[in-house]
This record gives C-alpha cells, structure tokens and sequence, in this order.
C-alpha cells in the first residue's frame, strides 16, 4: 500500500508542477502579446511567428515593404489562434539588427561598432537594433553559421517578450535614461559592417620569415580603390611584426600595391612605409642583405643624443602675448581640438552642419557671428546624397545661396573613402598615413576648421582602451597644430542614469579624448519638466536641446544655456530634412497685460492666501483664477510659480509671515505695490 501512495502522490506532484509550467508559459505568452502591441504602437511592422521555428505563420512577404492594415493587426493580437505564438519583426523597414550569438561576439559588438542604446537579451546572445538606413541597404544574413549576423531587408527578427523553446524569455534591455524610439537610434555604418565581417572572416595571419623573398600569394595582394592606404598599412604591420627586414617589407609592400585595381604613386607607398616603420624597426642603410645579423645578435647603433634641458621662465607682458584665435565663438579655436559630446536624437549632425555653413558664408545663422572661414565637413557615416539633402536644407531655410558659400566649403563622405588615422595590425596599434595626406590638404587649401563626425569611425581601435584612444586623440591634436587649424571631433556618450543628466564625462569608451581635447561642449535634450515650463507639447520637446556643462580648458564655462530647435525643411524632392536653429526661451510674460496683472491683484487682494504649494489656499489658486487658467496642468503650475515669483521679486506681490487661525506660524502673500494708480495697499 505504501509504494501505490507514494506513487500516487509523485503523480499528483507532477501533474501540479506540469500546470503551473503550462500556467507560466501562458503567461508569458499573454505578456509577450501585449509586447508585441506595444512595439506595433510604437511603428514597428509585427507578425505573429511560430513559437519553435522563428518563423512568421502568416504570409508577410507583403509587409517588408507594405504596412498590415489595422484590422489585421487587430484580429492577430486578440485571435485565439495566434494565443501560442510568439511574435517577430519584419526588418530592414524600421530597423537593422545586429545578432551576436555568444559572449565573444557580444564583447566584440561591444568594443568595436557604433553603440546602440537599445538591445534584447536572447537565449545566446543580445539583439542590438539599429535604426534602418533608407540611403543605406542592409540585407538579411542567410548563413547561420556566422558568429554575428545581421538581420536586414527580407528578414525578420523575434520579438522582445517572446519565449524561446528553451523557456528563456526575449527581454529588453535598454541603456537608462536614453530616448530608445527607433527612430532616435544610431544607423550602422560601411565601416561597423567591415568590422563584422573581420570578425565573422579573420584576417590572414602574420607572414612568416623563410631565407630569402617568403612566400607572397597573388590572393592577398591588390585592393580597391577607397581602401588601398588601410590595406597596405595593414600588411606592412603584419610584416614587420613577423620580423621581417626592412628591406623585405618594402619589396613585399610595392608588389603588394602593384597588383592592385588602381596602385599607389611609389612615392606614397614610401611614405607610409616609412610612417609605420621609422621607430618600429631600426635603420641601419650600411648593412648589406648579405650581412643579416643572427638571431640572438645585438644590432649595433649609435647613441641618441637626448636632450631635456630646462628651460627658465621669463615673465611676458601680458600685451605682448599673443590672444587665443577662437574660430567660431567660445568652442571652435585654432590648433586645437573641440569635441561635441551628445546622445542620440540631440541633432549633433544638424548642428555641426549648421555651424559648418555659418562659417562658411560668414553669417550668423545660430546666434554666433562670424567672420567668413575655409570648413572642411568629414561626415563617415551618411553618404554624400544624405549630406546634400542636409545642406540643401540648410541653405533653403536660412536663405544661403551658392554665390555665398563659394568655394568655402568642402564636403567628404566615409562612405566613398574611409577616413582611418590609426588601426591594429596583429595585436599592434599601429598609426596610419591620413593624418600626413588630410594635414597636407589643410596646409594647401588653408582649412580654418576640420569637423569629423563621427570620431568612432576615424579609427579601428578599441574604444575603451585609454592608450589606444590617446594615441589617436594626440594624432588628431597634431594635425590641428601642424595645420594651423581648429579640429571637432562628434561623439557619442555612453549609459547614462535616468535621474541624472548626461555630463561631459559621459562620453563614451575611453576618457583619453575628453581630456586632450580644449573645449568640450555637450549637448543635452529638453526634459519633460522643462517642456512643461516652457509650454511646449509633450509630443514636440525632442525637437528641442541645449548646451549643458563643459570641460573648458581655455575659458570659462558660458552661465547661459544655448537651445536650439529642429525645424523640418521641405524640399523640392519632397524629402522633409531636420535642419537646426537659435531658440529662445519663452517669456513667461510675454501675453500678459497690465490689465491681467491687476486682475491676479485684486482677486489676491480679496481674501487670505498661503504661499505653500502644498496648501489648499495656496496663491496659485486666486493666480490661474484670475488668468482664466487649469492650475490642475502640470504646464500651468509650473508658469504660474513663475508669476509669483517675478512678481514677489519685483514688489507687485510680497511675502509676509503671520499666524493662521490654528495659531501657528505661516507664509501668506498678499498684494504689494498696485499695479495701477489710484490704489493703495492696506
């Protein structure tokens, strides 16, 4: 008898634990549904997907360019027959996602692409979205294989809130504080695709060193056009790292370039030969290839001479000494450089551009005169079609014409040429020949002002290793110096805090750039609570920002804030395009008459009125009153504590502390200097 009862109860045991598992999965899936509602909501295209397979149940072909109707959304979210589904959704419309599938690739993610701030936990990995880029087409991975894959045009991926056939739920994990809308997210860029692939295809190994030439595949050799100073920077590092004799190298190098589409001049081949090599491997011209030293042999060279006296310091007239050249207001200055720090949907690329124009044609378009200066744009993530669109924008909104710009403009796409200063070649951060071509073009075009945007893609480094970014950074400092010009450098910041507003040390990866940099300005977006102050829209605030703190070694901080707003342009191709401009806070008086004020004194002057908030006579009451306002809006109180503040400091109302009828002590305000003559205070 015994053995049945335990048997008996084992079963019922088992049975409780199956229907509370059966109750769960249930749930998940309820929460999963409404998941899905919410991202449909928000614009994405979703479509319920099969619960094991990934894979829609409903035909959706269709919907990678078309949107479902409402109804048919409507009857997938509420049908019974779509309750044990998960749900996917449709990419390369909205979004692009980056799928790593291990912790090797997520760390790789991580430290190497643009960063966004929006990501899904899977099974495996992490889902990194990215906002979809209509100039740009990202198509769907199709080997699921690859260590990363992309999740593109033709495509699909499963939704946050789904459950995996494992039991692990897809669950959001977005950056705190940060606007993660799909439409305020990063775009992935030519140069993130380069780095999957690198990772997804390892780059050949080092060369080995055999007697004589060593083996040189003709597979290896050659690149495009757009790519053929990066490739040969590339192998010269791995050569010399291989040990390689210089000589080997060059010979090595300049067939290397000789196989490609469209080779080098060997003048330039030399001189990138010499940029990564001069340090790297001693010069000694007076060893013959038949007098190679032996392994274990000390090369034998002169003694440097160095020299580190010091030097006296003789105090200057402060007149004779000559002043900082500021290049466009308190940020841009000469032989320096700037960075503009800023999170996603702040408008940074409006405002760079903006800038950009005004200094081109000399006018003050934001608010900053200026004297007419030489820019040169490097945009490495839009293409040159999205930097025209943008320009246009500009231009037609301020009214600028060709004849205006002249030639003082000049404009540069990553897309079309990469813009790469330094790299790492077999574990060696190594610096390449940009800074000596784009510094020789400053020098000759007299460019008064270099803007990079952005700064991440104007490397392959780590980007939270502070050795590697500083090396870039004082590259980056050197051709500002050496071209006599001022050099901006756009970047993103990192995770921030939801209860606290992004600072200059937030810029993302290493703190190598915030600290070289002379003036770093960071951009921050309106708050809902300063929306509400200033009367703006809930749905309209993000088009506003302004300049917060900043790391200001060269002059003080500026005391007032600088907004600016994002207006949409129409063009003539019927493209809308955001372009930036100078906004003002509103005055809270500004329609408010003499005869209002006289209204909010007199229905003050008519009873008792306390000057807490909290308290049910506050005076804000008799103030909304008065002004035929709702003191319920969170907009209307917040203007309202503005009045009486104004009107407290300028003596049409005053504060004045007496007992209640409880006998205790309070504040009440009550009318001050009459607005108008004829009446007087009590």
């Amino acid at each position: 008898m015994r053995p049945l009862l335990a048997y008996r109860a084992l079963s019922f045991a088992l049975i409780c634990l199956a229907n509370r598992q059966v109750a769960e999965l249930v749930t998940d899936r309820e929460q999963a549904k409404e998941q899905a509602r919410a991202l449909w909501e928000e614009g994405f295209t979703v479509v319920p997907s099969h619960p094991i397979d990934k894979r829609p149940v409903v035909a959706w072909a269709k919907y990678q360019t078309a949107e479902p109707p409402v109804e048919e959304v409507e009857y997938w979210l509420s049908s019974a027959k779509y309750s044990g589904c998960n749900w996917a959704i449709i990419t390369g419309k909205q979004i692009v996602v980056v799928d790593a599938d291990s912790d090797a690739a997520m760390a790789y993610v991580e430290s190497n692409l643009t960063h966004t701030p929006r990501t899904v936990r899977t099974s495996k990995g992490k889902h990194y979205y990215f906002q979809a880029d209509p100039n740009f087409e990202i198509r769907n991975g199709v080997n699921p294989d690859l260590r990363i894959d992309l999740r593109g045009s033709g495509g699909c991926v499963i939704a946050p809130g789904s459950v995996h056939e494992s039991g692990h739920v897809y669950e959001r994990m977005d950056d705190p504080g940060v606007d993660v809308d799909w439409r305020m997210l990063p775009k992935l860029s030519a140069t993130d695709l380069r780095k999957i692939d690198n990772f997804n295809v390892p780059r050949p190994q080092a060369v080995s060193a055999p007697d004589g030439f060593g083996a040189f595949s003709v597979a290896d050799a050659g690149s495009q056009i757009g790519s053929r100073n990066n490739d040969l920077a590339s192998l010269v590092g791995r050569l010399a790292k291989s040990g390689l004799d210089r000589q080997l190298i060059e010979e090595k190098a300049h067939l290397f370039n000789s196989m490609g589409a469209d080779p080098l001049p060997r003048q330039e081949v030399d001189q990138t030969i010499n940029s990564l090599l001069d340090g790297t491997i001693p010069r000694n011209e007076q060893r013959s290839m038949g007098d190679q030293p032996v392994v274990g042999e000390a090369i034998e060279e002169e003694p440097q001479k160095i020299i580190l006296s010091p030097q006296a310091f003789v105090l200057q007239d402060p007149a004779t000494i000559p002043p900082r050249q500021w290049v466009y207001g308190r940020h841009y200055i000469r032989k320096f450089l700037s960075v503009t720090v800023a999170p996603g949907g702040t408008g940074k690329t409006a405002i760079t551009l903006a800038e950009a124009v005004s200094m081109a044609t000399g006018r003050d378009l934001m608010g900053i005169p200026t004297d007419k200066r030489r820019v040169w744009v490097w945009n490495l993530e839009d293409p040159i079609d999205e930097l025209q669109r943008r320009i246009a924008a500009i231009c037609q909104h301020f009214g600028v014409s060709q004849g205006e710009l002249g030639d003082r403009l000049l404009v540069n796409s990553g897309r079309d040429e990469p813009l790469i200063m330094a790299t790492n070649v077999g574990g060696m951060n190594v610096l390449t020949p940009a800074a000596d071509a784009l510094t020789a073009h400053i020098i000759d075009l007299k460019i008064d002002c270099l803007i990079v945007d952005p700064f991440v893609s104007s490397h392959q480094l780590s980007e939270n290793d502070n050795t590697a970014i500083d090396l870039v950074v004082k590259r980056w400092a050197q051709v500002a110096n050496d071209g006599n010009c001022s050099i901006e450098l756009v970047h993103h910041v990192r995770k921030g805090n939801a209860q606290v507003e992004a600072s200059v040390s937030d810029a993302r990866g290493a703190s190598a750039l915030v600290d070289a940099a002379r003036h770093v300005r960071r951009l921050q977006r309106m708050t809902a609570k300063e929306a509400r102050e200033a009367d703006i829209g809930e749905d309209q605030f993000w088009r506003y920002s302004r300049e917060g703190d900043s790391k200001d070694n060269l002059a003080p901080p500026s005391v007032d804030d600088t907004w600016r707003q994002m207006v949409s342009v129409e063009l003539a191709n019927g493209d809308s395009v955001g372009v930036s401009e100078p906004w003002q806070w509103p005055d809270a008086f500004t329609n408010l008459s003499l005869k209002d004020v006289e209204r909010v004194q007199r229905a003050i002057f008519a009873s008792e009125w306390r000057a807490s908030a909290q308290s049910s006579d506050w005076v804000g009451i008799a103030v909304a009153t008065a002004l035929d306002m709702d003191i319920e809006e969170p907009e209307v109180k917040a203007k309202v504590k503005v009045f009486i503040k104004a009107w407290i400091k300028s003596g049409a109302l005053r504060e004045l502390e007496k007992t209640d009828s409880a006998r205790h002590k309070r504040k009440f305000v009550t009318v001050g200097q009459w607005i108008t003559d004829g009446l007087v205070d009590e």
